[in-house]
């Protein structure tokens, strides 16, 4: 607020950076697999107003940290990092119902969970007609997951989520006008309070970070470093199973005869237990030799098993969802002989729930036989080494096929390298067989009774057919776009076949319209790829769905029509072609400059007090004298016609740093399309205003605004400076997560005007730093280069 007149206030530099030029998208730290969509006005600082918080029970942190230290010790035991607690919420007892402006019914339900580092859920009754939609999301308002739609359904009709980085998580439901009662159901009978600690237990000696599912010992190695260069295919079928607050164990997708790509999974008899409900989460490794951060982004909610036994501990699931694409999941290939011929082994494996890691035996692993299991013994690992966690784990042999999987074991780390014991593995020749299909693999893994010994992986490494032309999909068009411009998209043809492909016929639609055909020819061997050119397409206004198929090989039929059609999305964010800028002006109204900004940069209209500049990224408003300047409380409308269309930057800038609302007058702003509607409004933020909106002629999407401080320079080197005006105390936390939510750096608030933060440690990246104001937390994106 300002506290001296305007005589003797002082003209403030104000930086502010050129932002990335991008539509305004929700950002998601969607966990699994989920629909387009995002929650009901979630970033409106109302939400939280309308939403019934129920307070948990506090952990018993220092007695749970006791068990862990034991349980710990122990490869039997799964990785616990979260408190399971049993509730009772549904939306008949608990959170609270509203109506939003399309008159859609919409129940939120907060849980706060003290002091907790994530909170995840389980849903024991889930059921979601089309249209109904679930959403979960920080009270924050900086990442949200779903939508969860009639797709997510399971036949067990029960739904176990991904973590939200957050000790307040809200859930919400939005059930469409005029839907009927029975229509969905959601009840929730368990919430996790993630306790652990994000930093690695091993952090005081080391410095270094693991999770967050867990912490290995410092004697594993990561699976991208040099021990893993030739396992990068195989490493792609390992997942790691999280149940609750558990990270339970370790899992391979398996290849089968049919090489359909059904999704079975193999892990151990032992992990099993709940299966219904475990997460499994793909490709969560490090980047890199060394790092020590890896994703949770790519995961499938929920399994039934097909087949199990105790005398090789073994355990064979059914996923609920086939991988998508863009997990880009291997099927492993597998070694049924049981033949003691085995010269070499590696396992791939999440110790103690940690990033996915890899452990070679040199010498020759042999038959055992441990609590009377069927079993591979490894004597001791040459390099790297398993935990608890990495049970249920495969082990393949050298021909990069699995042969078991993890049932337990004595190795372990010992400081910096192994401690020299051994560990056994469940034999799969011995599983191949049993007294029925619920109790071998071969109905599964060879359904179509080959007899087989022995297959590779798929889809690399799979068997190579005659006669094979696959769709490789779309290229040349991004995910997302606000120019309606044509865009000229590319399909990409392979050969997947031995013989050379000659010729093919290429079918495909746009937007479910008529069928065009392409007929193909040229000269194709095994493995070559053709950019083929499709017509090009006009944009339409949502998501834009491009369908294609190929047929005919050399006038043949297919060898293999599992890859045979392939589609792509992308959407088109767009506007109005007027635009309308409101604005109001607070007591010191010569404080006051905006810009509207064309997607080029360029500045397209302006109005307020001179700017000097702007260089550099830097905007610095005149002094109170200059003939430009806005008089106090006074009200300007701005009329402005733009020729292009895209992406468009409306900036406010207060050089006071307590924006234009609300303790020295009631100054708003709002920045409307051609009909009326709003695009961007507000009044209370700090320095600067930032909002970003996508315009086309004759049409308009509602953008809501922004409510944060202001960052600048951004993107930078690691030297930031924060404006987070008044409404912010003195000595509040500023911290800064990283994009899995660990807390990489945290400082108070020393000065609202304008703090130095240097982040110049922090690797190159995407973080959010966020400050707490007196009724909101406010949190920004920034990104180092």
């Amino acid at each position: 607020s300002n506290t001296v007149s305007s005589l003797s206030k002082t003209t403030t530099m104000y930086k502010l950076y050129s932002a990335i030029t991008l539509c305004l998208l929700a950002f998601t730290a969607s966990a699994q697999i989920n629909h387009p969509g995002e929650p009901t006005d979630w970033r409106a600082p109302e939400v939280l107003d309308q939403t019934g918080f129920m307070l948990m029970p506090e952990i018993n942190l220092a007695e749970l940290q006791a068990e862990d230290q034991e349980r710990d010790q122990h490869k039997e035991f799964a990785f616990r990092f979260g408190f399971d607690r049993d509730v009772n919420f549904n939306p008949s007892t608990h959170g609270t119902w509203t109506e939003n402006d399309n008159g859609d019914l919409v129940w939120r339900l907060g849980i706060l969970c003290p002091e907790a580092q994530t909170i995840s859920f389980r849903f024991d009754e889930f059921k979601m007609d089309e249209g109904t939609e679930v959403y979960i999301y920080d009270a924050a308002q900086t990442h949200f997951l779903g939508a969860f739609t009639h797709e997510n359904n399971k036949k067990w009709h029960s739904l176990s989520t991904s973590m939200i980085y957050t000790n307040t998580a809200i859930i919400e439901l939005v059930v469409p006008a005029g839907t009927s009662e029975d229509s969905w159901k959601l009840s929730v009978d368990q919430v996790t309070h993630g306790y652990r600690s994000l930093h690695s237990k091993f952090e005081e000696v080391a410095q270094m970070e693991r999770g967050p599912f867990g912490n290995s010992g410092n004697c594993n190695i990561g699976i991208n470093c040099p021990e893993g260069d030739d396992w990068q295919i195989e490493k792609r079928s390992v997942a790691l199973i999280a149940s609750g607050g558990f990270a339970v164990c370790t899992g391979a997708m398996v290849n089968n005869t049919a090489q359909d790509g059904t999704p079975y999974f193999l892990t151990a008899n032992h992990c099993l237990g709940g299966e219904n409900n475990w997460v499994f989460y793909f490709n969560h490794e490090a980047a890199n030799c060394g790092g020590n951060d890896g994703p949770t982004n790519q995961s499938i909610s929920g399994s039934s098993l097909k087949a199990s036994n105790g005398g090789s501990d073994f355990g064979l699931l059914e996923l609920s969802s086939i991988p998508p694409a863009n997990f880009n999941v291997q099927y492993a290939g597998w070694d049924n002989s049981d033949s003691e011929t085995v010269t070499a082994a590696t396992g791939i494996h999440h110790p103690s729930g940690d990033l996915k890691m890899i452990c070679h035996e040199t010498d020759d692993p042999y038959h055992a036989t441990s609590g009377g299991a069927a079993v591979w013994y490894i004597d001791e690992w040459e390099e790297g080494v398993t935990e608890g966690g990495s049970s249920g784990s495969p082990l393949f042999d050298q021909n990069h096929r699995i042969i078991g999987q993890l049932y337990g074991g004595y190795a372990a780390c010992a400081g910096t390298v192994n401690n020299g014991e051994a560990d056994w593995y469940g034999r799969l020749g011995v599983s191949w067989d049993g007294n029925s299909a619920s109790s071998r693999l071969h109905d599964w893994l060879d359904p179509q009774g080959t007899g087989v010994t022995s297959i590779d992986g798929w889809p690399e490494g799979a068997e190579v057919y005659a006669i094979d032309a696959s769709a490789q999909g779309i290229n040349n068009v991004g995910s997302s776009t606000c120019d309606p411009s044509p865009v000229d998209p590319v399909f990409t043809l392979k050969n997947s076949g031995s013989e050379t492909l000659t010729s093919a016929t290429i079918i495909y639609s746009y937007n479910g319209g008529s069928d065009v055909q392409i007929d193909w020819t040229g000269s194709l061997a095994l493995n070559a790829t053709e950019a083929v050119e499709l017509n090009q397409l006009w944009p339409e206004p949502g998501t834009n769905t491009i369908a294609i198929e190929v047929s005919n090989p050399n006038g043949q039929a297919d060898d293999n029509a599992n890859n045979n059609s392939s589609s792509f999305d992308f959407d088109l964010i767009i506007g109005q072609e007027q635009i309308v800028v409101t604005l109001l002006t607070d007591d010191y109204g010569y404080e006051t400059y905006w810009e509207l900004r064309e997607p080029d940069g360029d500045v397209l209209a302006s109005g307020g007090n001179e700017v000097v500049g702007p260089e550099g990224g830097e905007l610095q408003v005149a002094a109170d004298t200059d003939p430009t300047a806005y008089g106090n409380n006074e009200l300007i409308v701005e009329v402005v016609d733009f020729y292009s269309w895209g992406c468009y930057e409306f900036v406010l800038v207060d050089d006071w740093g307590d924006g234009i609302c609300c303790g020295f007058g009631n100054g708003y702003y709002e920045v409307l399309d051609g009909n009326g509607d709003i695009m961007a409004a507000g009044g209370e933020f700090g320095g600067a205003q930032l909002d970003v909106f996508g315009m086309q002629n004759g049409l308009s999407i509602d953008v809501k605004p922004k409510s944060r401080f202001d960052v600048y320079p951004n993107p930078s080197s690691g030297q930031f400076s924060i404006i987070t005006g008044q409404e912010v105390e003195l000595g509040t936390p500023i911290i800064v997560h990283d994009q899995m939510g660990k807390v990489v750096w945290q400082d108070n608030v020393t000065t609202t005007k304008n703090q130095p933060l240097d982040l110049s440690h922090l690797p190159i990246g995407l973080y959010h730093i966020s400050v707490r104001a007196t009724n909101k937390v406010m949190s920004e994106k920034i990104m180092i280069r």
